[in-house]
């Protein structure tokens, strides 16, 4: 999902700026269409078979069949999304780097995956030398790029923010004046293990011994059930039944309304290329709490505390400040608002209009 969210986002607003004076064709998985508004802008569209999702076969198409398509269609530049170079593009190509997964050795679960790292880094090389532009969604992901590369030649880059929809900021405009539940934490993300589940409820069961009674929600899925039966487990075994919540997946208006009304979102996590659900929570004027060893206290940087990751202790000072101090709540929910009213699509689509640029030079 929030790699629509990204892809989408930044081309809204681009095919608005150059269409129909340029063209814009988008090559798409057939099961996963661009929205109609990009469509009805003037965009076109190849449609490739869902078969082709899995990384090596995707590897294969790309190599064998897309520089033909690019060709046959007449494109004067490529935009690829997968952090790596489209294999014998017959012209310019930038690439849009969104995932520092590879680079994070502590979130591989096996060998597997391990060998799959391995082969990414590769491909992110050869990007990182060789493209005609990177575009990254942070500068932390353009940091984990350079440090896996010194010494290399480095090919042009730009830092492009991810935007915020409009419906995010309408939604905090209806809830501004919800009330927030006292001592609330809010974690919002796909919750596999290094996301930091297991801190933030350690971080609650060190609040509540210290009389703070915090309540923790849970929102999103589980990829790995092992992971969430530990946190299940966890709960039980520091008797926080009462003071944590697993929500689950939840509607998006259900997910408006939580930003609103939980006091602080916390996300302890290994590995971010950026923190949509972050930037989000900061539209609703919500304090983060994170690491520093990922993108959000980047992309949050004055809205929030920062600190070391797996630090259960570190976590709970940093919550209790915000759960208790309503000066430094008010301070930091006062600047998570400015941040966030910087973060929408017209300002963070900007770079992407070297594109044109590198069409015309071709």
């Amino acid at each position: 999902m929030s790699g629509n969210h990204v892809v989408y986002g930044f081309l809204r607003p681009y095919a608005a700026a150059i269409l129909p004076n340029d063209e814009l064709l988008i090559v798409h998985y057939e099961d996963n269409p661009p929205p109609q508004e990009i469509l009805d802008q003037g965009a076109t569209t190849i449609p490739v078979s869902a078969r082709y999702q899995k990384w090596s076969k995707r590897l294969l198409w790309e190599s064998t069949r897309l520089p033909s398509v690019i060709l046959s269609e007449r494109a004067d530049v490529v935009l690829t999304v997968s952090g790596a170079l489209t294999p014998r593009c017959p012209v310019p190509q930038a690439v849009l780097c969104q995932n520092p997964w590879c680079y994070r050795p502590v979130v591989h679960r096996d060998w597997k995956e391990r060998i799959k790292a391995r082969l990414q880094r590769v491909g992110y090389r050869k990007a990182f030398e060789k493209a005609d532009l990177m575009i990254y969604i942070s500068g932390h992901l353009r940091d984990l790029y350079r440090q896996d590369n010194l010494g290399r030649g480095e090919a042009p880059s730009e830092i492009a923010y991810v935007g915020l929809n409009d419906d995010t900021y309408a939604a905090a405009q209806q809830h501004a004046d919800l009330p927030r539940d006292p001592y609330s934490i809010l974690s919002v993300s796909a919750m596999a293990s290094w996301k930091g589940a297991h801190t933030l409820v350690e971080a609650v069961s060190i609040l509540r011994k210290r009389d703070i009674p915090a309540i923790l929600r849970l929102v999103g899925p589980w990829p790995h059930p092992e992971y969430e039966q530990r946190i299940r487990r966890q709960i039980q075994s520091l008797g926080l039944d009462e003071a944590v919540e697993i929500l689950g997946r939840v509607s998006d208006e259900e997910l408006h309304r939580q930003y609103a009304i939980n006091q602080v979102y916390a996300l302890p996590s290994h590995c971010e290329s950026y923190g949509i659900p972050a930037a989000e929570a900061m539209a609703f004027g919500t304090p983060v709490v994170s690491t520093t060893c990922c993108a959000i206290a980047e992309i949050c940087a004055e809205a929030g505390e920062f600190g070391p990751v797996e630090n259960p202790n570190w976590t709970a000072d940093a919550l209790q400040k915000l759960l208790c101090d309503q000066n430094r709540w008010n301070e930091l929910s006062a600047a998570a608002k400015q941040k966030a009213a910087t973060l929408n699509w017209q300002t963070c689509y900007q770079p992407l209009l070297k594109l044109s640029q590198l069409a015309t030079s071709n």
